[in-house]
């Protein structure tokens, strides 16, 4: 098999169905311009992770993802499980068509899908960071990769919050999960924890909310990590300490906004590794890209350039300091 030849990967279900009726207009768009392609439609959750795993085998290198985030952290851990071939031989195009559309955001990919197929005809990829965090689960330490960001605290609860009433309305968007963080935070409560941030102590008491990131948003546009940089070989963290209900009510907008920095109650920080553990029993969850994730304690790497992903002519690469 041609290693030119790419695997479009669909999630039919992603955007409130809206890849499903699209398909037949992307695939003419690339049908056009002499695209070699398989498509393949996922068919449950994780299942993504299989197609991809079982493609590279097959001699597959190049994926196309439509869907959202939660379609693309699949791929990206299939990506990552194989042991076939070095990550970054992997190069992965985006056409987002999902709820949740927060991983294409630092790399100037847009929400059109025309003119995000036309980025990936341009052909100018980049290489970018992924993370890996290890958890327990029951018991049992398991490990997974993320592409955008992790968050624990209150972040982790909406996240909870929000796939229950997605459950009940069959129905996403960003209306339900700013609904989902309002009435999660009216009963939420800060938790302990110890964090560490390269071996050093970065922070010890209660968390309101924190997020470790490569790109900058979350929640579907809320800019979280506004100083993150996706190819700079380092974690940015957003950590938000307790406070008020009423004070975070007024200051919610700004956190949208990106502005979460000028919070007396928020600290930011950047580095290769991040652990968090817990100072009592009452610890929240983890969510990465909006994935529930296990039980504490938390390990952070950072995986520098290790996959290309196709960017916008607006993305402009990390120049590091090799001297």
């Amino acid at each position: 098999m041609s290693l030119t030849q790419w695997l479009i990967i669909l999630n039919p279900v992603a955007g409130g169905g809206k890849t499903a009726r699209m398909w037949p207009h992307i695939s003419k768009y690339f049908l056009e311009r002499d695209f070699i392609f398989e498509c393949v439609f996922t068919k449950h959750k994780n299942h993504a992770v299989t197609i991809v795993i079982e493609a590279i085998r097959e001699g597959f290198r190049k994926f196309i993802v439509i869907g959202g985030d939660g379609t693309l952290h699949e791929v990206i851990n299939g990506i990552f499980f194989q042991q076939d071939v070095p990550t970054s031989d992997i190069t992965i195009g985006v056409i987002p068509i999902g709820t949740g559309n927060d991983t294409v955001s630092p790399y100037g990919i847009p929400l059109e899908y025309r003119q995000a197929m036309d980025i990936i005809c341009n052909n100018k990829s980049v290489l970018t960071d992924v993370g890996t965090v290890t958890f327990q689960d029951y018991g049992v330490e398991r490990k997974r990769f993320f592409i955008n960001s992790a968050g624990l605290g209150l972040d982790a609860e909406v996240v909870r919050h929000y796939e229950k009433v997605v459950e009940q309305h069959h129905d996403r968007g960003k209306s339900l999960y700013l609904q989902s963080l309002l009435n999660t935070f009216m009963f939420y409560r800060s938790k302990d924890y110890r964090i560490l941030l390269d071996g050093e102590v970065f922070y010890e008491g209660p968390v309101l909310t924190l997020n470790i990131g490569i790109g900058t948003t979350i929640g579907s546009g809320m800019k979280a990590l506004p100083l993150a940089i996706p190819d700079d070989g380092l974690f940015d963290i957003t950590l938000v300490t307790s406070m008020s209900k009423l004070s975070l009510a007024l200051k919610i907008k700004d956190f949208i906004n990106g502005k979460v920095y000028s919070f007396k109650e928020a600290m930011h920080g950047r580095g290769r590794t991040v652990e968090v553990l817990p100072n009592s029993k009452q610890a929240t969850g983890l969510e990465t890209d909006g994935e529930l994730m296990g039980s504490p304690p938390y390990v952070f790497n950072i995986i520098p350039s290790s996959i290309r992903i196709f960017a916008g002519e607006s993305f402009v690469p990390f120049v590091r300091n090799e001297t």
